[in-house]
């Protein structure tokens, strides 16, 4: 295999990857095992020293996912509102819409205005009712007829409020409109709701007489918890409850009907149901403690309940049942940090998926100085803010990978796959090149910014146990 090098000036000439796979240094055993994984939704427990690409492979499986085809609402529950409903909606397949609760059936589909009966049609402000002709909200008299109609109150509108105290202001257009209809012989609740594309949204509840609510009252409209086009990619650290599991608002007049914010509206989801259908990567899960235990129980059950985690809360009061949180994990740990994962979950996760051991070197050859000369030229066009390098910091950048792999693993003719700090060389050397106003990072930029990089501890005697006043700690760290 010939270099890649021959012939070229610089790392710009350098064509690179843009699939995520093919960005990663040195794995491939790795990238197998994890295309498989996620082919067959498997969990996936990543080991290895920090710097060598775990994020990454979270991220790349990310891509081989198909979109999401499941939104997550909240509906206030009239039978008991700290118990806020959960809503499963499937957009593209309107006929599958359905509700984790049997006892009465859930419809939603999208109309044109025109479509709209005629009073709710007049009420969100798209027919002028003299003549009926169809308008859009924002416009205050009817093109057709030029006689007043409903229309959408400007912000800045506040004296409107007075206005119709005394009758001398119009009514505005509604967004948001809940009526008591009778479809065939059954009495539904049915919204009507604008959306951004211009379209009205309708859903229809069925409900018993003895339920009928107000339903002009707000608390009763449902609301999205986890939308259909947001990522389900989700990283987190584990740091807190709230992030990994959800909560529920505080609001000091509780769920009190027209005093308090509904329970449903003050739910927030976990870092678990925001991955639902997508990937929940735990960086250094390790670090979760005693939540292990609750992180286990939603991958056995693939719904997870959310409540408020204060006590002394108005949120403690309210839980939300059974809530989607159908994820494949991705965790990360170090190789020390391995016994204080829960036994109970790396069996979950050895039974129904993969524990995988990444390498942190590489033996030397030239495919993979290929691949190194890739690195350095992705590097420098995802910094965006450094120059590219010449052949000579290349060849000077590859010697400094092999003497890290004889430093810190003891191998010879091999090349380090510690990238996120082989990465930080070639920054720091682009950060000289711009300080100096070279248009190319050099090979004496590279010789520079390894000094730099070795960290403060590194060769510093103050750190060594020998004091040296005289000495600056800055002096060789800073440029």
């Amino acid at each position: 295999m010939t270099s890649i090098l021959d012939g070229l000036d610089t790392t710009e000439q350098v064509e690179t990857f843009k699939d995520p796979f093919q960005m990663i240094v040195g794995q491939e055993h790795a990238v197998s095992l994890v295309r498989s994984a996620v082919k067959q939704r498997r969990h996936v427990l990543l080991c290895g020293v920090p710097g060598i690409g775990k994020s990454m492979l979270a991220k790349a499986a990310y891509s081989l996912l198909d979109p999401p085809k499941e939104e997550i609402h909240l509906r206030y529950n009239l039978s008991h509102p700290d118990r806020p409903e959960v809503i499963i909606l499937h957009p593209k397949y309107p006929d599958r819409e359905n509700s984790r609760s049997e006892e009465r059936t859930h419809d939603a589909f999208f109309v044109t205005p025109d479509r709209l009966p005629f009073e709710i049609s007049i009420k969100m402000g798209y027919r002028c009712p003299s003549c009926g002709h169809i308008s859009t909200p924002e416009a205050s008299v009817c093109v057709n007829c030029e006689d007043e109609k409903r229309f959408d109150w400007a912000p800045g509108e506040s004296y409107h409020g007075l206005f119709r105290m005394l009758d001398v202001g119009r009514e505005p257009a509604l967004e948001t409109i809940t009526t008591l209809e009778d479809i065939s012989g059954k009495s539904y609740h049915v919204m009507y709701e604008r959306v951004e594309s211009g379209e009205i949204k309708v859903t229809q509840r069925n409900v018993s007489s003895e339920q009928q609510p107000h339903v002009e009252n707000q608390s009763h409209q449902e609301r999205v918890l986890v939308p259909l086009k947001a990522s389900r990619y989700i990283r987190v650290s584990g740091a807190s409850p709230v992030e990994l599991l959800g909560d529920v608002k505080h609001d000091p007049y509780g769920s009190a009907e027209s005093l308090g914010l509904a329970a449903h509206q003050r739910v927030v989801p976990g870092a678990m149901h925001e991955a639902h259908e997508g990937i929940l990567y735990i960086d250094e899960i390790a670090a979760l403690g005693s939540y292990q235990n609750h992180l286990l129980t939603a991958m056995q059950d693939r719904v997870y309940s959310i409540s408020g985690h204060n006590p002394l809360s108005s949120g403690a009061a309210v839980r939300v049942d059974d809530v989607p949180c159908d994820f494949i994990l991705f965790a990360s740990c170090n190789i020390e940090n391995l016994k204080n994962i829960l036994p109970p979950l790396r069996s979950r996760i050895r039974g129904y998926g993969y524990e995988i051991m990444l390498d942190s070197w590489t033996k030397k050859n030239q495919e993979v100085i290929n691949e190194f000369v890739r690195f350095m030229s992705q590097t420098v066009e995802e910094d965006g803010k450094i120059p590219h390098l010449t052949v000579k910091a290349v060849e000077r950048v590859l010697e400094v990978a092999e003497e890290m792999t004889f430093r810190l693993d003891g191998q010879k003719d091999a090349l380090t796959l510690r990238l996120r700090e082989l990465g930080g060389l070639i920054r720091i050397a682009g950060d000289l090149a711009v300080r100096d106003g070279s248009d190319l990072v050099l090979q004496g930029h590279v010789q520079q910014a390894e000094v730099l990089s070795r960290g403060i501890d590194e060769n510093n005697p103050q750190f060594m146990g020998q004091r040296t006043p005289e000495s600056s700690i800055s002096r060789d760290y800073f440029f």
